[in-house]
């Protein structure tokens, strides 16, 4: 009978209690659960199926039972407990809520107060800050009021600047009108002396707009040198004496008419020099097929004493205050040691000896080094061109006399001999150095420099390849008496090595050159001479020195050499101790040939290996050479 109540109240509480989706979705949110008795869409059939899958389930069936009844009193217990419990809510709710309503009316009272108490302030600090409002009004009046005048005084200002400046510019204006009735853009000078009022006022065109000073200073000048012309460079001589004659002319008439402080002399010239270079410029471009080297020298020449002479009489101040103008710029230190002449030196040219000799490149305190002389850059390639054809002369005369003399003899005291032809040659180079660099210190210094090696590599090929092996073959003789003891390995090695390095030499004139050159005859025959030589040497060290005789007799067929200090060298190489080098000298003295009656009876050397001391007097006498050309 109660089960059946039971069934019934569960049928009414699920029509009571059937929930929509969305409810349903929010409480499986909450209390998630994977128990299918929680499940909306719960089916007694398939759980009881679940529970009693088959037949033999059925055996414990009342265990089932049991547990799904316990489970139903503990969801009762825990239902009746939740009942219970929210009644006591309700009762809580209410009083917090009437807590609330009261602390509300409280809070209600504290921000009355407050309100009160700010509008009370609030009027205090009117009745204080009342002064200090006046005082900021008057503050920001007076301040507009300074402004305001401020803008008056400058509007004051710039009318008395306006009516001043259109004095000045009328001023002005009068002092050009005087100066160009007194000095027409056409015609001539006037004649006489000084004008006091154009004097007057150059004084008062300095304290007006520096404008009216450059326009005076350019009409001045424009109409003093229009009397100016154009000449070819054989009369460039005219140019300079003209304008030393306007200066004179100038100083005499209108010296004292401008201001000191104008250096109106110095302008003229420098004028005078741009126009110059200007003039000259065009006037070679027209005619560049005249121009020779010579009347280049000459032309080059005078430019540069003229320009000496500018800096000689001007500072060179007026150089960077001249409109559209660039002072020039001035050479850098010359760090050339062929510069170190004494004064007065003749840096000239064989070829150009009757030209006025150049002096010394100009020192950096020159301003107006290259004013002028700037505009023969572009033409000296003449120059060059002169300076390769003078040196290919020079080398084909120094051949000839190498060829008329022989190789110069090495002397006894100054150790081995100086070819004269290379002090003369570097002595020739100098003077073109020093030349070109008055000329130009940029590519036409280059170009000279290629033309250098050129002639360098001809006199090495020409001249030097024939006196190299004089004084390697020597050399190369002392370092190998050096290598002792030295084994038979040792020594068929260097033997092949010297052979080696006789090739080289036969084939030295022609290594590097693009063209096949047949070394000189001479040249093949010292260097065959010498290294041989040095073969036989060496296959003299390789013979076996037993018995005693037939080395001795093999040393005076090869080498022909009855220096005995060679000999006691080829024994050192070998190796011999001093009691068997002993025996060997006295043999080689008694196996000696007799020499012709009235030759010579000392012993003969081939060559001579020069000492340190030697090649270090070679170079000193070089150095006294050239010492002695310059």
């Amino acid at each position: 009978m109660m089960e059946e109540e039971e069934f019934e109240f569960a049928e009414d509480l699920e029509a009571i209690l059937h929930l929509t989706p969305e409810v349903q979705l929010a409480i499986e949110q909450v209390f998630p659960s994977q128990d299918p008795l929680d499940g909306a869409d719960f089916n007694a059939v398939e759980y009881i199926n679940t529970l009693f899958p088959t037949e033999q389930s059925l055996a414990n069936i009342d265990d089932v039972v049991n547990k799904i009844r316990l489970k139903i009193r503990r969801l009762d217990d825990n239902i009746r407990t939740v009942v219970r419990g929210q009644t006591n809510v309700g009762q809580d709710g209410r009083q917090a809520l009437e807590e609330a309503q009261i602390a509300i009316q409280q809070l209600f009272g504290k921000i009355k107060d407050i309100k009160d108490k700010a509008e009370k302030s609030e009027q205090m600090v009117k009745e204080i800050t009342r002064d200090i409002k006046q005082l900021d009004h008057a503050k920001r009046h007076l301040t507009t009021s300074i402004t305001t005048l401020n803008h008056l005084h400058m509007l004051a200002g710039g009318v008395d600047s306006l009516e001043v400046k259109a004095a000045q510019s009328e001023l002005g204006t009068q002092i050009l009108a005087d100066f160009e009735e007194a000095f027409p853009s056409q015609g001539s000078k006037r004649p006489g002396g000084p004008s006091n009022v154009l004097r007057d006022a150059c004084l008062v065109a300095n304290v007006l707009d520096p404008r009216i000073k450059q326009e005076i200073i350019k009409k001045f000048i424009r109409q003093h040198l229009s009397e100016y012309l154009v000449a070819w460079l054989d009369k460039i001589d005219r140019r300079y004496a003209w304008i030393k004659r306007q200066l004179v002319d100038y100083e005499e008439k209108y010296g004292r008419m401008f201001p000191e402080e104008w250096c109106m002399t110095e302008r003229i010239a420098v004028e005078f020099c741009h126009i110059t270079r200007v003039e000259l410029a065009k006037v070679m471009r027209t005619r560049a097929k005249e121009i020779e080297v010579k009347l280049l020298l000459f032309a080059i020449q005078r430019t540069t004493n003229f320009e000496g002479l500018l800096a000689k009489r001007f500072t060179g101040c007026t150089l960077t205050d001249v409109p559209g103008k660039k002072r020039p710029e001035s050479p850098l230190e010359p760090t050339n040691p062929f510069l170190e002449d004494e004064p007065g030196e003749d840096v000239g040219t064989e070829k150009d000896e009757d030209l006025a000799k150049p002096r010394k490149p100009k020192t950096p305190d020159n301003p107006f080094h290259g004013i002028v002389s700037k505009c023969f850059e572009p033409h000296l390639y003449v120059y060059i061109e002169s300076q390769d054809k003078n040196l290919g002369e020079l080398i084909d005369r120094f051949v000839a006399d190498f060829r008329a003399q022989g190789p110069p003899k090495a002397g006894t005291e100054e150790g081995g001999a100086v070819l004269p032809s290379c002090a003369d040659l570097f002595v020739y180079y100098k003077k073109c150095m020093v030349q070109c660099s008055q000329l130009s210190t940029g590519e036409p210094m280059i170009a000279l420099t290629t033309i250098f090696q050129k002639f360098l590599r001809e006199y090495a090929w020409k001249i030097l390849s024939g006196n190299l092996p004089n004084s390697f073959i020597p050399k190369f003789i002392n370092h190998l008496f050096r290598c002792k003891p030295i084994s038979m390995v040792g020594a068929e090695q260097l033997l092949l090595d010297t052979h080696s390095l006789k090739t080289v030499l036969l084939d030295l004139p022609s290594i590097g050159s693009q063209v096949l050159r047949k070394a000189p005859a001479s040249y093949t025959k010292i260097v065959v001479k010498g290294m041989t030589r040095a073969e036989m040497i060496l296959k003299v060290v390789m013979a076996p020195h037993e018995p005693p005789v037939v080395f001795v007799d093999n040393y005076i067929k090869l080498l022909a050499d009855g220096n005995p200090e060679t000999f006691q060298k080829i024994l050192d190489m070998k190796g011999l101790k001093r009691s068997e080098q002993s025996s060997m000298l006295d043999l080689f003295r008694q196996r000696l040939p007799t020499p012709p009656s009235g030759a010579d009876s000392g012993p003969s050397l081939s060559f001579s290996a020069p000492t340190p001391e030697q090649e270090s007097s070679r170079i000193r006498k070089l150095e006294k050479l050239i010492k002695k050309r310059l």
